[in-house]
């Protein structure tokens, strides 16, 4: 491939659908902002506040966006709170039970199924999405929901639109009395966070700037991200954006879990002392213990003869450097596409799978 000046503009322009993804991932807080605002103020009624867990169904885009909820809220989040990706519901859904159904388009098969199925054992349901018929189901039985309008992600891609589901998921939960948080303390962050994101902009050259440098230091790379505690859940997010939008193979992993067991994997094959690359994003709010776990990995790491890269988070708070990450991710796997010449605005082996899924299912 011919080598990419990521700080031409032209470039951007240049890339099919290039410039729309551009403005969608710059319009992240506006997303947020929209998001949190609205599903704040959703009215719940009386029942669904005596439920005793939750249960949240998605897939892709629309899943990391929960966990990245639930790793971040650990301790502000009064219930069990668990993800179901697949089409098999739990045993313990019951009466007692809220299930969120979470799919930004509103079409995802097995989410609309798990609603189906969540409705004849009885749960409390509600969810969020963009329209589909997910928007119909929660309209024809009058179920309390998030549908939004997604004027801020003009790509109409849900890992770009992030900030949809995952301000969206925040207010809802805000809403139905299950996260016990300051809404004040939302407002700062969310406010703070174009500030947050400005150095990762297009128009600041690639020395100074975060998301650029790494992507370039990915390319060609198979990068392992490292994430721990509150912003455990955004490696996921990471995971997608790179497959998805940059079309290339990535890992994502947490501390102190792959302390356990992944250390003794960095031997073989040979080829990984090429290709690997470990990123390690840092935060000053990490329990000690887990900042000194992060220093020895990274020790191990490049004693096993494997690059290593590190993002320190600047974000104040736990929310601050959560909404910092997936701004972060969004211009970073960007940057990425342009770099290997792809169009980051189309899934096609995606759409490709849902094709034949649906050809082979009749």
């Amino acid at each position: 491939m011919t080598q990419v000046n990521l700080d031409d503009s032209q470039v951007v322009k240049n890339t099919h659908n290039g410039e729309i993804v551009l403005k969608s991932i710059t319009a992240f807080p506006d997303q947020c902002l929209q998001a949190w605002s609205e599903a704040s103020m959703l009215k719940f009624p009386a029942e669904y506040k005596q439920v005793k867990n939750i249960l949240v169904c998605g897939m892709g885009g629309s899943r990391f966006t929960p966990i990245i909820i639930k790793e971040l809220f650990k301790e502000e989040i009064d219930l069990p709170y668990v993800i179901n990706d697949n089409y098999t519901l739990p045993k313990f859904v019951s009466s007692e039970t809220l299930v969120i159904l979470s799919s930004y388009s509103g079409t995802t098969e097995e989410v609309i199924y798990c609603g189906q199925e969540a409705q004849k054992m009885g749960a409390k349901i509600t969810g969020l999405c963009l329209g589909g018929p997910l928007a119909e189901f929660f309209k024809s039985h009058r179920l309390p929901a998030y549908i939004f309008d997604a004027k801020h992600n003009p790509s109409g891609q849900p890992r770009i639109g992030v900030g949809y589901m995952t301000a969206g998921h925040m207010g809802l939960l805000y809403a139905s009395s299950f996260l016990k948080i300051s809404p004040q303390k939302v407002d700062q962050a969310l406010n703070k966070l174009p500030q947050l994101l400005v150095n990762f902009h297009q128009s600041i050259p690639t020395i100074q700037n975060p998301a650029k440098h790494m992507a370039q230091n990915l390319f060609g790379k198979y990068p392992y991200y490292v994430t721990a505690e509150h912003l455990q859940g955004i490696g996921n997010a990471m995971g997608n954006q790179t497959n998805e939008t940059a079309k290339a193979i990535s890992s994502y992993r947490y501390i102190p879990e792959l302390n356990h067991h992944l250390m003794e994997g960095l031997k073989f094959p040979e080829v990984l002392k090429q290709i690997g690359i470990f990123v390690f994003f840092t935060s000053s709010l990490y329990d000690r213990r887990i900042q000194v776990r992060f220093d020895i990995t990274r020790e191990v790491v490049e004693k096993n003869g494997l690059q290593t890269l590190e993002y320190k988070l600047q974000g104040q708070n736990k929310i601050e450097q959560a909404l910092e990450l997936i701004g972060f991710s969004s211009f970073m796997t960007m940057y990425l596409s342009l770099l290997y010449q792809q169009d980051p605005s189309v899934v096609p082996w995606v759409d490709y799978f849902k094709k034949r899924l649906k050809e082979l299912s009749k």
